[in-house]
């Protein structure tokens, strides 16, 4: 017997943001990061919608949240004791703000999310990555104590995202959506959900990086619908190798993602049932039906967003990795995000496949 279950309630489109309004009256806890808090302007327009809430920010998140930010997140909740909680931002805020919830002693605290870019779904996945700084690893959580409660999507908060940032989040997209669909959890369910997620985000995502309001709005949906898709199904080894690099080197992880998952599908696609699947997914973005026609049409999309084809290009030291490549490879086969790839890999594959991609 297999199971599929929706969560959160999403409010979408033009005016989303209005949905806040239900939490009128209430202690509010706002989980984001300082560029959002002040200076990007988009704070007063949520602030604007919780009316007559006692509003307290927590706005000391960074990029790729650590297990001692969390700790702060934690104390900040169980003094301030809210009504709700609602995280503002990209991964980062969302990922820190459910780990929050998940750690501290608040029972019951609903929880909503409001993405910011286009990438991560986070707002519709229990799924949380926490970086150990000292070690210099990304640790995933997965439990569905961590799903919010309710995830607003209002296209507008999309606007001034810079293209680069709008490339990186695109290609992350991208990934769930296509690993979702080969996943050894999917399911009719999801497969649906990672078609639509990767052919949308395919023809939209260059639209997006050109500042195009609509295909920013596509993003966002398809970014909801591809979380949707790996919460249920899994992710796979493009996730386990940027995880790996990322907690290692610091990259952006939908950077690494566009660089590590053409690889991995060509990897996968010695797969019969895999080889398929990947097959329809080129069909349903109107190329030739075969595996390595997506491939090169990524290739071609990332070359044609300016994002780096190489590791190194990504700021990833040569000698770094080629010292580290035991470790990383380690990494990656224990990372949760794994164990769902279509096809199982061993430590010297995994280097082989960092070395070609150095």
């Amino acid at each position: 017997m297999e199971r599929f279950t929706v969560k959160p309630v999403i409010s979408f489109g033009s005016g989303a943001l209005a949905a806040l309004e239900e939490l009128s009256g209430q202690r509010i806890l706002l989980v984001t990061d300082e560029f959002l808090s002040r200076r990007s302007g988009l704070m007063d327009g949520v602030k604007g919608h919780l009316k007559g809430c006692e509003i307290r920010v927590f706005d000391a998140v960074k990029p790729d949240p650590s297990v001692d930010l969390v700790a702060r997140g934690v104390r900040e909740l169980e003094e301030f004791r809210p009504d709700a909680l609602v995280a503002f931002g990209g991964g980062s805020p969302m990922d820190c703000a459910k780990a929050m919830r998940h750690f501290s002693s608040v029972p019951a605290l609903p929880f909503w999310c409001v993405p910011t870019t286009a990438g991560t779904g986070s707002e519709v996945t229990s799924f949380a990555v926490l970086t150990d700084s000292a070690k210099g690893v990304k640790y995933p959580l997965v439990d569905d104590a961590l799903l919010p409660d309710r995830a607003v999507l209002d296209p507008a908060l999309l606007a001034s995202v810079p293209p680069a940032v709008t490339a990186d989040t695109g290609m992350d997209v991208l990934t769930h959506a296509a690993e979702a669909y080969v996943a050894r959890g999917a399911t009719p369910f999801t497969d649906a959900l990672a078609e639509k997620a990767f052919s949308t985000a395919f023809r939209a995502l260059p639209a997006a990086c050109r500042g195009d309001l609509a295909a920013r709005e596509e993003m966002l949906l398809s970014s909801c619908m591809a979380g949707m898709a790996f919460n249920a199904a899994g992710l796979g080894l493009s996730h386990g190798l940027a995880h790996a690099l990322g907690g290692r080197f610091h990259v952006s992880h939908g950077r690494l993602n566009a660089v590590v998952l053409p690889a991995v599908m060509a990897f996968n696609a010695s797969s019969g049932p895999t080889a398929g699947k990947y097959a329809r997914l080129a069909w349903l973005c109107g190329l030739a039906k075969s595996p390595r026609a997506l491939i090169s049409a990524l290739h071609r999309l990332r070359m044609g967003l300016g994002l780096p084809e190489r590791l190194t290009a990504c700021g990833v030291e040569e000698r770094a990795l080629r010292e580290g490549l035991e470790e990383v490879a380690a990494a990656a086969l224990s990372d949760r995000c794994t164990p769902s790839n279509p096809r199982s890999a061993g430590a010297e594959e995994l280097k082989a496949m960092l070395k070609e991609l150095m």
